[in-house]
Formats: structure tokens, sequence, C-alpha cells
């Protein structure tokens, strides 16, 4: 009993001291998740200089994207870019057994991304299109050709047999390796020559009466060459046995953009669905393979074969940039950071950040300081930016590994009504004003500040692209390397790559003015 008693009260002044111990040594964390900006009146205040500007990208990996973009998107800010897409095709059932095939149509169909709204009294269904950018009332020239270039899946030449690359200026490789015979040449005009992006439900029809044979949601519906598609697959023979042999022998189709007038208008065609139907007649076999004879007749039945767009892709960009763009992107102030930040996807440019000198370290070191929360926040230019839609979000990531914050990685929010708006607590997204123009993107690096000054964490260069989805965070090969300081970008984030938008934001130069300029807001506490 005495020993028992003893242990408690030994217990209980173990706990005391380990209480006082960390009162004395451990620092409030309350509020460090707080969302709204101005309620911080409970903590100290530190504004850390920056210097932020801007890098042009150049040519960027595009083979294999998760989304693929096609059309014309011309921004009054950045310029004009021209999206084409090339991708292999793969037999949804290898080795179709062909006796006497004979065509009957071939068509292409790509869905886009649609959401269903409802149906009219007539029975038409009524869809809304998501991810279309420019005028919808715009037409483009769209031929599609056969492709005679191999995508390869790996590169031979390289010293580990590395997936092969391709990359968004070499069009020249297939362009000089096309078919000859334009694939889309039916006389309907909005199916080539005026192709247009429409949120009408595709109806495919037959027969004088234009009887409805099948529907589908928004996409690209096109009918295709039967002479081509009668040759290359139905008489194709032993080319169809399975798919590595069938992809060498037919190497893709090709998606040939050309801007009609000033006209402009890009869709991102959900082209992993699209497929290529081939509809034929052929003899009707019975259990052993022989011909069904009736009435002395052979019988013959319908028949399809379906095509998958899937393999390799490759999307391209055909940039033509404005000149105040392009003089940005080619003078930047490393030092003192530049007057604005043009940031742009796709073929684009990024911001380069670099955060807290060895001053501001130092300082904030010397006071023991516990972050309690930190933010970059990114004012846009209005007027750069009049009547110019400008990205949902912004992604600010680890420039020199090429990879996530760790305010990033802790961030367990998310939106399962839509996906890209989760990590809203890490943040990036446009805020807007009272007239409903975007007005700032604020970014929170709460736990990378901390521990840069309180755990020797690595005082590492920030990168700022635009994001389609804030959820991938794969990385893109540049073409061209470059170096900035000591870093040398070689990579890009896949979610800036796949974005057509860009915005301009106001730097650090000491030329913009304070309430714009880009800073470092620190909010912490200090021991007792």
């Amino acid at each position: 009993m005495t020993n028992s008693l003893f242990l408690k009260k030994l217990t209980f002044a173990l706990v005391c001291v380990a209480l006082f111990v960390g009162c004395d040594s451990d620092y409030s964390d309350v509020g460090a998740d707080i969302i709204d900006a101005d309620i911080h009146h409970d903590f100290l205040h530190y504004e850390a200089n920056v210097a932020a500007y801007d890098a042009s990208t150049g040519a960027v990996q595009t083979n294999n994207l998760p989304l693929n973009s096609l059309g014309v998107y011309n921004n009054p800010v950045f310029g004009k870019t021209i999206a084409h897409f090339v991708s292999q095709v793969e037999l949804s059932s290898a080795n179709p057994t062909l006796t006497d095939p004979v065509i009957d149509s071939v068509y292409l169909y790509v869905p886009y991304f649609s959401t269903y709204e409802e149906t009219d009294t007539s029975g038409n269904n009524i869809y809304s299109l998501d991810s279309v950018y420019g005028n919808t009332d715009a037409r483009f020239r769209l031929r599609v050709y056969e492709n005679n270039y191999y995508l390869r899946s790996a590169n031979p030449g390289s010293d580990d047999d590395a997936t092969q690359r391709y990359y968004s200026d070499q069009r020249d490789l297939i362009e000089n390796n096309r078919g000859t015979v334009v694939l889309n040449n039916n006389s309907d005009v909005s199916q080539n020559e005026e192709f247009s992006v429409s949120e009408e439900e595709i109806k495919r029809t037959y027969g004088e009466d234009a009887t409805v044979a099948e529907k589908f949601s928004p996409g690209i519906f096109m009918y295709l060459d039967n002479n081509f598609f009668q040759t290359k697959v139905l008489d194709g023979g032993a080319n169809l046995l399975n798919n590595n042999v069938f992809k060498e022998y037919f190497r893709g189709i090709y998606f040939q953009v050309e801007q009609i007038g000033d006209e402009a208008v890009l869709a991102v065609p959900r082209f992993g669905e699209g497929t290529i139907t081939i509809k034929y007649n052929d003899i009707k076999l019975d259990i052993n393979g022989d011909a069904v004879i009736e009435d002395g007749e052979i019988q013959r039945e319908s028949k399809k074969i379906t095509l998958n767009l899937s393999g390799n892709t490759v999307n391209f960009y055909e940039n033509t940039f404005t000149t105040p763009y392009s003089d940005a992107i080619t003078t930047s102030d490393e030092v003192n950071g530049d007057d604005r930040l043009y940031i742009k996807g796709g073929v684009g440019s990024m911001g380069v950040i670099n955060i807290l000198s060895d001053e501001d370290i130092a300082q904030l070191q010397a006071e023991r300081i516990l972050v309690n929360e930190a933010n970059l926040v990114f004012h846009v230019d209005k007027d750069a930016m009049a009547n110019v839609r400008e990205p949902m979000r912004v992604y600010l990531y680890d420039l020199t590994n090429e990879t996530v914050l760790y305010d990033y990685t802790i961030d367990g929010t998310s939106n399962s009504f839509n996906p890209k708006y989760g990590k809203y607590i890490y943040g990036g997204l446009l805020s807007y004003d009272d007239s409903n123009r975007g007005d700032y993107y604020k970014l929170r690096i709460t736990n990378h500040i901390n521990n840069i000054i309180n755990n020797d964490s690595t005082n590492v260069k920030l990168g700022l692209v635009v994001t389609e989805n804030i959820n991938v965070v794969s990385n893109a090969t540049l073409k061209n390397s470059f170096t900035t300081g000591e870093t040398e970008v070689e990579k890009l984030p896949v979610s800036s790559v796949t974005h057509p938008f860009g915005t301009v934001l106001y730097g650090s130069n000491s030329n913009v003015p304070e309430d714009k300029r880009l800073k470092l807001e620190i909010f912490y506490t200090k021991p007792n």
C-alpha cells in the first residue's frame, strides 16, 4: 500500500514537471488554421520582403496528358494558342472474324465534359458544357488525317530506356508523316470546314425519314471516309491479330486545326473516351463457322468494329504571343523582383519566388517565434486583366525539388461536389471584389515557414503556376531546362500544362504600390 501511494505521488510529480517544462518551451498554436485574413488581433505581425519574377517555360512535354485541348484560344493579354491533337487507336476486340466484310458507315465520337439538365417537351435532352473557352458560336476548320508516325512508349536512345517524351512544338513530326486523305470528308460542313463546339444532343440517324438510331451527349461527332476504313481495317487481315501489331500498322489519327478569320473557341474533349465505330455487313456464320444459306442464298448480317482512341497521345500548341507578354517574360529582375508577374498555362510562364532573406530568418529565430499563420497574397492587376477571364486557381510548390510543399500535403480538406476546390486551406483560389472581379490569390504556407525558422528546413525557391486541377501534382518535362540562381528547372506541373488561362499579378518590386506589393505576411506568437 505504501509503495503504491509513493508511485502515485511520484507519477503526479513527474507529470507536473513535464507540464511546467512544456509551458516554458512550447508555443500556442491557436489560430494556425485561421481562414479569415482579418482575424489576427491576438498575434504579432511581421512582413518579410520577397523577390518574385516570371520566367518563360518554353516548349513542354505534352504526351499522355490527363486532359487535352482542341481548337483556338485567343487571349488579348497573352496571345493566341491553336491546339492540335494526335492519338493512337486500338481495337476494342482484337482479331475479329471477317469473311467478306462490306462497310456501311464509319463515325467518330468524342464526348465533351457536359452535365444533363433536363428533357424538353419534344423529348430532347438538354445539356450544359464545361471546359469550353472562348466564343461558343465561333467555328474553326477541323481536318482528321491518318497519322503515319509511330508514337513510341519507350525511348530506346536513352541511357535508361526511359519513357519517350514528345513536346508541344513537335507537330512537324506528324505533319510530315500524315496521310493525304481528309478522313472527315462528309458534305456536312459542320463536321469539318466549319466545325463548332455545340451543347446540343447528338442524334445519329438513318434512312430518308432520318430515323434516330442513337443519341449521344454533346461531343465531336463526324462521319469518316468509308473507303479508307474498308481498306485499312476491314481488309487489314493479319494486322488485326492483336493491338501491338495493329498500332504498328495503323498508327493513329491526327486532328488538325485551322482558325477561320478571328474566330476562336477551344474545347477540352474527353479523348480518352473517344471511339471510331465501323458499321459493316458480313456473311452470317453458323456455330461451325460455315456460311448460313437460306433459300439457296448466302445470308449476311450487320456487325461493327470499335476502335478506341487509346494508347499514346500528344497535344501540340501553336502559339503567337503578344509583344508585351514576350517582352515581360524575357526581362526579369531576379534581385528586386518584377513589377508584374505573368503567369500562363500551356506553353507559357511561371513565377519564381525567393522568400525569407538570411536577415529575416536570423531575426525571427532570435525571437524564438512560432508561426501561427504565414501567407503570400498575390494581387491581380485588374487593369491588365480587364475583360479577360482569370484562372480559378494558382498553385505554389517547391521549385528547387519540383515537389509539393508540406502545407499542401497535410491539408486534407476536400470538396466532393467539385474536387478542384479541395485543399482550400492551403488556398490559391481566386477571391473576388465587390464588383465580382478577380482580386487576389492567397496561399497559406504556415508550416513551411515555421519549419525554416524553427526546424532548420531548407529555404527553397518557390514556383507559382496556374492550375487546372489542384489534385494533380505530377510533372511534365521542359524541352529546354533553365537556371534561376543556383536552381535548374527541368519540369513543370502537369496541371499548368493542361490549363489555357493566364493572369497578371503585381510583383515584389518597390515600384509596385504598397497595398498591392507581394509580401510574406507572418502572424506569430512568442514564448512566455
